[in-house]
């Protein structure tokens, strides 16, 4: 874990040879990693996994745009299940259209 300053978390990024065990992967990987890997935007995981390691929170609003932020962490689409069933619909429907 970093070390702390007056229990104060900064808000630098860890440098890469701290790794924790991703809970999606489900082995050890890179802030780095986390940072990108959502077609270059942050891990919708990234603020509970790396909140214990700095201020993960300030170092995101600091380098991310509003847009970025609200879209990756504070998302309100539907639940995947609707979009399950909005993709099987459209295979019967194209299926339809072949027979």
């Amino acid at each position: 874990m970093n070390e702390k300053t007056n229990d104060v978390l900064s808000s630098d990024p860890p440098k890469d040879d701290v790794l924790i065990r991703c809970p999606r992967l489900g082995h050890e990987i890179y802030f780095k990693y986390c940072r990108h890997e959502n077609y270059g935007l942050p891990c919708f995981k990234t603020l509970d996994c790396w909140y214990n390691q700095f201020d993960v929170y300030v170092h995101l609003k600091e380098n991310m745009s509003e847009e970025e932020f609200e879209k990756v962490f504070l998302n309100t689409t539907r639940p995947k299940i609707h979009a399950l069933f909005d993709l099987i619909q459209k295979a019967k429907d194209e299926k339809g259209r072949k027979d």
